[in-house]
């Protein structure tokens, strides 16, 4: 069965990726400076599980100018990437997808089962002027990639949605798409942010025919 993931029934992952990042942080704090902000679906809480119980977070980690070391995409993928796996537990696994460092938590106690995978969490390393991401090009060389802008101009118009046309939008529209689409397989599935963006567009231009 598919269904919402209450801020309570969260705190259990919340919690495990607070740590994460602490960890991450003090590993690497004499080489990069940076912040951690959840987006997506935690930040708009509207976290949906999947038919086997699973749900995702997204973060973004935000480097800052104050980073001793360069800025090279491939030299701060590959550090993090080292620090993530120095600060996982024997139960869980990371993974380094094309825009992000995946950590995948399972109930086994010992090592990582995916039969029995609870949440995973997608950091994205985001650059000091917030304007560009990371992104793998192959033979694990990295480029900065500009941020789609507008993205942002949505994130921004839906910001300045009354309180009730957001919720509104999210039971209404977001949320029953999100469900429908955890029903698919994985690999079949749109990821939750894309149906956010498309669905707060589509809202938008209803509105605006009103």
């Amino acid at each position: 069965m598919v269904k919402l993931v209450t801020k309570k029934a969260s705190s259990e992952a919340r919690q495990r990726a607070d740590r994460i990042i602490h960890n991450v942080r003090k590993l690497l704090e004499k080489e990069y400076i940076f912040f951690c902000r959840p987006i997506g679906s935690q930040a708009r809480r509207c976290i949906v599980q999947d038919k086997n119980g699973k749900y995702d977070l997204d973060y973004q980690i935000v480097l800052t100018q104050n980073s001793k070391r360069d800025l090279d995409p491939t030299s701060i993928k590959k550090r993090f990437l080292w620090a993530f796996t120095s600060v996982r537990n024997k139960n869980e696994k990371v993974e380094d997808s094309t825009t992000v460092i995946t950590v995948r938590c399972s109930k086994e106690e010992g090592r990582f089962n995916t039969k029995t995978e609870k949440f995973s969490f997608d950091f994205v390393i985001i650059s000091p002027d917030e304007t560009c991401r990371i992104r793998r090009n192959g033979n694990n060389q990295y480029t900065w990639v500009q941020l789609p802008t507008k993205h942002t101009d949505i994130y921004e118009c839906y910001n300045a949605l009354a309180v009730a046309h957001q919720r509104d939008l999210l039971e209404k529209y977001v949320l029953p798409k999100i469900i429908r689409e955890k029903q698919k397989d994985e690999s079949q599935r749109r990821a939750t942010i894309d149906i956010f963006l498309e669905e707060v567009n589509n809202y938008l231009r209803w509105r605006e025919r009103l």
